[in-house]
């Protein structure tokens, strides 16, 4: 494709090129496939349900991590913007690791951007579940009742994730309406009730003190601390790059697809934080509630306010959830396809439904796991250790952009990153900082992981692969003799 602009590339051709047959349907337009990212990042559920955790830990030192978080958003999505227009597979961030790391290297990113297919679809099955439990209280209450409904609520997921994309899209569609509609009337009532100026937030942050009686003040490094946490809270973003496959037009679509989501998802969540803290008529009050967002809408709006906001955030959440079981199932898929599994299992997530050409079984798998883990885990585990998770990824992914650009410096780009290399040298930067800033536990546990992910590359993948790859040079060879 030399003798093409690399703007009007074709995304089917380049999937051809690149060695994989069209299979899926190509049904989604640019702003399609944005609205199943955002819908997927789902700011107001990340804000209610996994910013818990930053807000507990190091109260509004929040609202500075989440600006500085979100600046950080937009680098990453600049570097996703190239490299996802040059691989467009539905693999996605998955793809890009495996065309642009050593072998050793993409193993690491590849099972571990796998886990996060058992690890984020429970965390939010486990948020849905508990804003029901505060929606109707008559509800059996306690951990195990929340896990019940949390199995409940994948189920009824599960049966929307096997329709084809395009009913989907559309119901997605209408449920991220709802979801701004409630946004829009969480923020109108924010900021008509302006408590406090934004730099006191940014520059003056408090936190609980140890008895949660009073409020003490927070330094940079609990700044610092927190961007590492919102790893796992302004994310989501990427899932554009998983229907690449299902994105109608050039490559240079796909790029557009994945920076916009990632700035929308950035703008969102942000407002959406610093709203709640400028409007919080007291920040103690604010930092002690069970849900902090909750209690400021809840002293302006009043009661049927803060109902309409709970349901919102149910019917974000539910969203999500169904995006997201849809696009990781792809991702299995994809890596069945490139034989990532023994035989039996790349035979069995390769397996597509006839009429909806959905990855019937990778999204079966994934239900099935996330059942269990809503059994056995709890939200803020999965949550602080998915954000271990998904920095590693995207720290690989900033150091193979680099590569990508050294190795291939005449490789056609339908989307080339502005200002390079500031892009990634930002992320790899941010990224560091955010993964040093974790519990001892969580790394320790990534590491136990990524020693796995070493195991299984040399001790299966690396002995299956290279007696293939030496008799495919040979046969080249011959070939050429020829």
């Amino acid at each position: 494709m030399e003798n093409v602009d690399p703007k009007l590339i074709s995304a089917q051709a380049r999937l051809e090129e690149l060695g994989y047959k069209q299979e899926l349907q190509r049904t989604l337009s640019v702003s399609g496939n944005v609205n199943m990212a955002v819908a997927n990042a789902s700011p107001v559920m990340a804000i209610f349900i996994f910013a818990l955790a930053p807000l507990a830990v190091t109260g509004t030192a929040s609202a500075a991590a989440a600006i500085l978080q979100s600046i950080l958003v937009v680098f990453i999505g600049i570097v996703l913007a190239e490299l996802g227009a040059l691989y467009p597979i539905s693999g996605g961030l998955y793809s890009i690791v495996r065309h642009l790391l050593p072998r050793p290297l993409t193993f690491i990113a590849v099972l571990t951007f796998m886990l996060q297919a058992f690890i984020f679809p429970p965390s939010l099955a486990l948020g849905v579940a508990t804003y029901l439990q505060l929606l109707f209280p008559a509800l059996p209450q306690g951990p195990l009742a929340t896990s019940v409904i949390a199995m409940i609520v994948l189920l009824v997921a599960l049966l929307m994730g096997i329709k084809d994309i395009a009913t989907s899209s559309t119901v997605t569609k209408i449920l991220m309406f709802i979801q701004l509609a409630i946004l829009g009337v969480f923020l109108v009532i924010c900021f008509t009730h302006v408590q406090r100026p934004l730099t006191e937030i940014i520059f003056s942050p408090q936190m609980l003190n140890g008895e949660h009686t009073g409020l003490i003040a927070t330094g940079f490094g609990g700044v610092l601390m927190t961007m590492g946490i919102l790893f796992g809270v302004i994310d989501g973003y990427a899932a554009s790059l998983g229907f690449s496959e299902e994105t109608k037009g050039t490559c240079r679509n796909v790029g557009k697809a994945v920076l916009i989501s990632a700035i929308l998802t950035a703008v969102f969540m942000t407002l959406i934080l610093l709203a709640s803290m400028v409007a919080a008529p007291d920040l103690k009050e604010y930092l002690s509630a069970v849900s902090p967002l909750l209690y400021t809408v809840g002293m302006h709006g009043g009661g049927i306010i803060t109902t309409l906001i709970n349901a919102g955030v149910l019917i974000a959440s539910f969203t999500a959830l169904v995006v997201l079981i849809i696009y990781m199932a792809r991702v299995f898929y994809t890596g069945a396809r490139d034989r990532v599994w023994p035989d039996a299992v790349n035979h069995a997530m390769t397996k597509v439904s006839g009429k909806a050409q959905i990855p019937w079984v990778a999204t079966l798998i994934i239900a099935i796991v996330s059942i269990i883990m809503v059994f056995a885990s709890s939200l803020i585990d999965l949550v602080t250790f998915g954000s271990m998770l998904i920095a590693t990824v995207y720290l690989l992914i900033a150091i193979g952009s680099i590569v990508s650009r050294v190795k291939d410096p005449h490789l056609p780009r339908p989307f080339r990153m502005p200002l390079f290399p500031l892009p990634p040298v930002v992320v790899i930067v941010g990224l560091v900082v955010a993964i040093s800033s974790q519990s001892v536990r969580d790394m320790l546990i990534a590491g136990v992981f990524y020693l796995i992910s070493f195991a299984y590359y040399f001790l299966y993948i690396k002995p299956r692969t290279e007696p293939e790859e030496r008799l495919l040079a040979l046969s080249e060879q011959n070939e050429t003799k020829r």
